[in-house]
Order: structure tokens, then C-alpha cells, then sequence
């Protein structure tokens, strides 16, 4: 009977076979539609988020670095770089972005969990744009309505705490907009074309016409010719 069940699930005779309900319960083995991530030990990502905030920024976010600095290992430590990625903390090289960088600030760390949730959990926000603030059974609702899973299924429950995991580290009131530090500069032209087109336009409301004139004085110290100048000047243009 044992090397029937390994021989169903893949296990070599060498190897020890798990139980027929370690094949059917294990994470990752069934297609989850909607594309909502989580991870098996939640609460080891929720450790490792709380060490980030006290241990020195690495360069890279290495295995080598979750063992010696994070003190994170095993399989349950190896989900976390790939949550991170999902969170746009890391980059695809696993160097450190800026929101990481925010997130270890105390100004900074409630908005930088609130953008990281957002980006990993984009289907949830995109259902209810505040379920940050909702209660769990709300969220589980929505994850139910997401996946079509039952709602005491273990992976709504993997979902769900993967989600409080980092939603914990939100507080007070967050911007739905990005924050200022991690605009592009392609962002900043864009805004400062904008506000020369807003300016144009309020220029043109008020006075109808914009225009420019150059006025070169001859050199002299008749102060007669300049006041001629300036007399013709109100006269004919600045009525």
C-alpha cells in the first residue's frame, strides 16, 4: 500500500511516501484561480518583516543573508524573498528598493506596508479599494469570491493570514498615491509640464492675450529721450 500511494505521487521506492492526506492537503499542488499569493508560514514572513525594520540594509537579500542576519531558515524562509519580490520590496536582482528603504523607517513604514499589500494583493484592492481596513470575514468573502474556494479551505486561510501578515504594519492614515521619494524623474517632467500648461491657461483667463516685447535704448543721458520712449510707450501699447 505504501508504494502504491509513493508511486502515485511521484515518491520513488527509496523514498518515504506521505500520507494520502499530506498529497491532498499540500499547498501548491491545486490551480488557484484569481492569482492571490500567500505563503505557508505566514508568520515567519511576518517575522522576517519585523527584523528587516531593526537589521542593517543588505546590498542583495540573499539566502546568506536571511541565515546570518535575519537568523531565517529552511523552506518556510526560502518563500519569503519571493513574497518580497510580489511586494516590490526586492528587485528582480533581489537588491533592496526604495520601499524597502521606507519601510524601515518609522515615518515611513505604515505607507510602505500599505503600497507592498497593495502590490502583491492587487486583485483584493481591485474588488475594494479600502479592504485594508476590512474585517476578516470580509476579506475572506472576497478571497471566497476570488478563488470559488470554500471558505474553510486551508488556502483561504494561508491567503488571509498572508494578507494580516503585512497588513499589520499598517496604521493611521495612508495615501492611496504614491509617495513622494518613489516618483521616477519621468514622473516629476510630467507633473512640471503640467503645471506650465495649468499657468499658460490661468495667463490666458485673465488678460485674453500674452505677449512679449524687447526695447533696446540708445546710449544716452538725455533723460528726455527716455521719457519720450516710455510716453509712446503707454500710449499706444500699454492701454
Amino acid at each position: 500500500m505504501v508504494e502504491e500511494a509513493g508511486k502515485a505521487a511521484g515518491v520513488s521506492s527509496g523514498e518515504i511516501a506521505p500520507s494520502t492526506k499530506e498529497i491532498k492537503d499540500k499547498p501548491g499542488r491545486r490551480e488557484i484561480k484569481g492569482g492571490i499569493p500567500y505563503v505557508t508560514s505566514p508568520g515567519v514572513l511576518k517575522k522576517a518583516l519585523e527584523i528587516i525594520v531593526q537589521a542593517e540594509r543588505p546590498d542583495k537579500f540573499s539566502a546568506n543573508y536571511m541565515a546570518t542576519v535575519l537568523k531565517l531558515t529552511g523552506g518556510s524562509a526560502r518563500e519569503v524573498p519571493p513574497f518580497l519580490k510580489k511586494m516590490q520590496f526586492i528587485g528582480s536582482d533581489a537588491a533592496p528598493t526604495l520601499l524597502y528603504s521606507k519601510f524601515k523607517t518609522d515615518g515611513g513604514r505604515s505607507q510602505a506596508a500599505y503600497e507592498g499589500l497593495k502590490n502583491s494583493f492587487g486583485e483584493l484592492f481591485r474588488r475594494n479599494e479600502y479592504i485594508y481596513k476590512a474585517e476578516e470575514a470580509a476579506v475572506k468573502d472576497v478571497i471566497v469570491e476570488i478563488t470559488g474556494l470554500k471558505k474553510n479551505d486551508n488556502i483561504v486561510r494561508l491567503m488571509y493570514a498572508t494578507f494580516e501578515a503585512v497588513r499589520g504594519f499598517v496604521s493611521g492614515d495612508v495615501s492611496a498615491t504614491a509617495p513622494n521619494n518613489l516618483r521616477t524623474e519621468s514622473d516629476d517632467q510630467v507633473d512640471v509640464g503640467q503645471v506650465d500648461q495649468k499657468i499658460e491657461s490661468s495667463s490666458f483667463k485673465s488678460i485674453g492675450l500674452s505677449y512679449q516685447i524687447n526695447i533696446v535704448l540708445p546710449e544716452t543721458d538725455n533723460i528726455s529721450v527716455f521719457n519720450a520712449i516710455f510716453k509712446s510707450l503707454r500710449e499706444n501699447l500699454l492701454r
